[in-house]
């Protein structure tokens, strides 16, 4: 499924309404203006309850909010038979499904505007905080600081961020990119021509959506069997 996350804004919860469950909050109503958008992007499972579970205590690497938790918003953009597109509020105990639930009104997340391309799944937009600690984290595969890399394959101002160890250390093929094998999750992100990152435009997000929107089925022999990265590793 392709979900996004939405987290109550300390800044914003005048009344108190971080962590507190649906019976307590719903009388007035669930207010979208107080929440923030944290996470977007894909996951494995196919159910709720698992999705509370593996965001409750899994590392994922763009994730800029807290372990998922009651008040938490869970917006399903491309379900299944089992769970319908919506939202969903988590309570103490399972969700309550929200009609109402205007996800316009809630705060993006933070950083540049990026594209977030993972092994075997579809482009996801979603944005990188301009933070060095968690641009290695999120091409890391378990969170740890990992050692960045940058490619310049792409005739515009557009670069992609990898893990430049994602080969050594195993991660997935995930795409061919100007004759080489790209494995782990990577990002196409903007480069402002003076060494700084910056967002990708409307037209680079179409096209590059475009460019990556089928998964490749590329084998571990044929990631390791590959060397051609050009990199820049900080």
């Amino acid at each position: 499924m392709r979900i996004n996350i939405y987290q109550i804004d300390s800044n914003k919860d005048t009344k108190g309404r971080m962590f507190l469950g649906y019976d307590m909050v719903g009388k007035d109503g669930v207010d979208p203006e107080i929440y923030k958008k944290v996470y977007s992007g894909y996951t494995e499972t196919s159910d709720l309850e698992d999705i509370f579970k593996e965001f409750n205590s899994e590392f994922h690497g763009t994730m800029q909010g807290h372990s998922l938790s009651v008040s938490d918003i869970v917006e399903v953009c491309e379900g299944d038979v089992d769970v319908a597109e919506g939202t969903y509020f988590c309570d103490s105990i399972g969700y309550k499904k929200l009609d109402d639930f205007d996800t316009s009104k809630c705060a993006e997340m933070d950083g540049f505007r990026v594209l977030m391309i993972e092994p075997n799944r579809p482009p996801v937009e979603t944005r990188l905080p301009d933070e060095l600690e968690k641009l290695q984290r999120a091409v890391s595969p378990d969170g740890s600081e990992s050692f960045i890399e940058i490619t310049y394959p792409f005739r515009d101002n557009a670069v992609v961020l990898g893990n430049e160890e994602a080969k050594l250390i195993g991660m997935k093929g995930n795409r061919h990119i100007g004759g080489s094998v790209y494995a782990g999750q990577i990002y196409v992100i903007g480069d402002n021509g003076d060494g700084e990152f910056c967002d990708l435009t409307d037209k680079q997000i179409e096209k590059y959506s475009k460019m990556f929107a089928e998964p490749e089925d590329i084998s571990d022999e044929e990631v390791q069997s590959d060397s051609g990265f050009m990199f820049v590793g900080f």
